[in-house]
């Protein structure tokens, strides 16, 4: 018995010294093999050093992110505010800027290999966690403020949340102990001040029952705007669940328990309970509580599904799968962005101008997509994916990259919006870019999956254990053939699996030139081969030109809560305006590229002009001589206020970044300048 003992404990003691080996040298064991979860994953993200050469419109953006805002951001500054703790306002304009930049600038310098920025986030995230209080507190409040009764100022828990995030990716990106022993530190900094007894995430100074069926204004002391209900603390179990998987202690997990079981007495209105109507299709999302926000809201979500995961329990999942069902259906832009004034609205009402498509919000959208995307392998979410990538993500950012909107509407002006001083969404937008390249292949039980398609290479030696490079040759959405090239140093048997888009309707694949039958829209074609070094996959997308009428189309009516949120009432309209579309590309008239001095120039284009509405047009390709413009580019005839024919220049959303074409003549920062419109009214011919 005792010789059968210490053989057991010989051969633990041989697995630890494996493991402590294995995650020393480099290797990161795949998420489902942390701490027994007992759902894994159908697809897994390879890690984001493996995705290499992302070129393209794609790749320069990615590019422009990394050099002209993440290496050129005055970070120090920021951390010097956090640092001094002196903040005593609710306001969280500077707090959000370090936990974005440090995880941003991980991402960013792991994918693209840049010792400069990598030696620089290292300084940081140094300087950071040097700073942390022996509690384990770690952002800008002042401790004057914080009190066991409030222990987080009003948009702490916002903060926090990517700070937590940022050490987490610290730790496994980098291998560093430092990162997991900080987060472990602030979570108990939650833990000590936050939980049974002790302060909760009551959304303004009433608590159960007081504040059943309560409509609130207002900021929260600890929760953020009380306009939101409670929702903006929970929160933090996205990244409580995180460090759960990371360091396998309970309490973290208990905690996050206990948040979600509280959600429905704090909001007032059994919120929680109320999403399983929402995903048996009875009740839309916007009615489980007053003003929903959509970004908190889908933070909240993340955290649903790392719990799913963690317990198996598949109610979560079937809330968060029944939400996504429910705001992609009525609240979703054609550009896939979501959010109207922040929150969610109720029917079909989606304003075409004002504070829509808030960067935020497109942030957290991304995420929860790519993340349903990865527990499920439905290829609606790719296709989603594919829809925010290449319009409203590139839309927010200015093509110097040196800065992203805080809304990005279908209609608007510019370059209002392009260039403030950082706030929540500017920092929401290099975290976008930086999290890309994470998005466009996964691995899965002897498979390799190509979710999106952009100029780049992979390397699947750690994801899938073969020594296998997959290389995607493609200008694509500008053109509609990719090219994949496979590179081994022997033969190798697996599985790859092409995204086909539901979008196209005549997808043609071939393997070194023999056509592969029974390739069908949305749905994964599988190529399952042992394949050879030079092997070549060549795919055609076809993307039919074709005008969009917008349905359930209504003019918004704005109200503003005594918060300041807007808020949108609605007027039916019987003459809804058309949008020009190209595959999963959605098109705009900006008058930037209309010469000024042009007697018939538009002031505003969407009310000085009409399309022309024609079915299966073909309209001429023009080059703009513009550098790094996602294309392609159409002459279009319209019509003006006149009733005068003019041909106009569109182009895809993703380009109304530029803000402006001569660099020695450069609108006023803060003007509207020029105006855009992806929807105009039309006339059938």
């Amino acid at each position: 018995m005792i010789i059968k003992k210490l053989k057991n404990v010989f051969a633990l003691s041989l697995f630890f010294c494996c493991l402590i080996a294995l995650t020393t040298s480099g290797f990161k064991l795949p998420q489902s093999d942390q701490n027994k979860l007992l759902v894994g994953f159908v697809q897994q993200a390879i890690p984001i050093s493996d995705v290499t050469s992302i070129g393209g419109f794609a790749g320069e953006r990615i590019r422009k992110n990394k050099e002209n805002y993440l290496k050129t951001f005055p970070i120090d500054e920021y951390l010097d505010f956090i640092i001094q703790r002196t903040h005593k306002d609710w306001t969280w304009v500077k707090a959000e800027q370090h936990g974005k930049w440090i995880e941003s600038s991980i991402l960013s310098s792991a994918q693209s290999k840049d010792d400069t920025l990598r030696k620089k986030v290292t300084e940081i995230f140094t300087r950071l966690i040097a700073s942390q209080e022996p509690e384990g507190y770690l952002g800008a409040t002042s401790p004057e403020v914080r009190t066991p009764e409030k222990p987080l100022r009003g948009m702490d828990a916002y903060e926090l949340y990517f700070v937590q995030h940022a050490l987490l990716t610290a730790y496994e990106q980098w291998n560093d102990p430092r990162g997991l022993a900080a987060a472990q530190k602030l979570g108990d900094y939650f833990l000590k001040y936050i939980g049974p007894g002790k302060a909760e995430f009551w959304p303004g100074d009433f608590s159960y029952p007081e504040n059943q069926n309560k409509k609130l204004t207002g900021h929260s002391a600890i929760a953020g705007h009380s306009v939101h209900y409670s929702w903006e603390g929970t929160l933090l179990i996205d990244p409580m669940l995180r460090l759960y998987q990371l360091s396998g202690d309970q309490r973290y997990l208990d905690w996050s328990k206990w948040v979600i079981s509280n959600i429905d007495k704090w909001s007032g209105w059994d919120a929680f309970s109320k999403l399983n109507l929402v995903a048996d299709g009875k009740m839309g999302i916007n009615e489980v509580q007053p003003y929903v926000h959509s970004h908190t809201f889908q933070m909240n979500f993340l955290g649903f599904l790392r719990m799913y995961q963690i317990t198996g329990d598949t109610t979560y999942l079937y809330k968060v799968k029944g939400v996504w069902d429910d705001v992609a259906k009525r609240q979703m832009y054609i550009t896939g962005g979501v959010s109207v004034g922040e929150h969610y609205e109720r029917g079909y009402v989606k304003p075409l101008i004002g504070n829509v498509v808030e960067t935020c919000a497109t942030m957290s959208w991304m995420q929860l997509t790519q993340y349903l995307l990865e527990l499920t392998s439905d290829t609606k979410y790719a296709d989603a994916m594919e829809k925010l990538l290449w319009n409203h993500v590139f839309a927010a950012q200015s093509f110097d990259g040196d800065g992203n909107r805080y809304h990005t509407a279908p209609n608007g002006n510019k370059p209002e919006g392009y260039y403030r001083n950082p706030d929540c969404c500017t920092a929401s937008g290099h975290r976008i870019i930086s999290l890309l390249p994470t998005y466009i292949y996964s691995t899965g039980k002897n498979s390799v999956y190509i979710n999106q398609f952009v100029q780049s290479s992979a390397d699947f030696m750690k994801s899938l254990g073969k020594a296998v490079t997959l290389k995607q040759n493609t200008q694509y959405p500008e053109k509609e053939a990719i090219q994949i090239v496979v590179n081994t140093q022997k033969n190798e048997n697996f599985t790859i699996k092409l995204r086909i888009p539901a979008w196209c309707k005549s997808p043609a694949v071939k393997v070194n030139g023999q056509i592969i039958a029974n390739v069908k829209p949305g749905s994964y074609a599988q190529l399952t081969r042992s394949w050879r070094n030079n092997d070549k996959i060549d795919i055609i997308l076809p993307m039919k030109v074709a005008w969009v009428k917008l349905d359930h189309f209504t003019k918004p009516v704005v109200t503003r809560l005594a918060g300041g949120e807007e808020m949108y009432g609605e007027v039916e309209d019987p003459k809804a305006p058309y949008a020009l579309m190209r595959g999963p590309v959605v098109y705009v008239l900006d008058n930037i590229w209309w010469n000024r001095s042009d007697s018939d120039f538009p002031g505003n284009v969407m009310t000085d002009i009409k399309y022309i509405i024609k079915d299966n047009p073909q309209y001429k390709e023009v080059d703009l001589h513009h550098p790094n413009i996602l294309g392609p580019v159409f002459e279009v005839p319209v019509k003006l206020l006149d009733n005068k024919v003019k041909t106009v220049i569109m182009l895809p959303f993703s380009n109304i970044g530029i803000w402006y074409l001569d660099a020695n003549n450069k609108p006023e920062k803060n003007s509207k300048t020029n105006s855009y419109a992806i929807f105009c009214q039309g006339i059938k011919e």
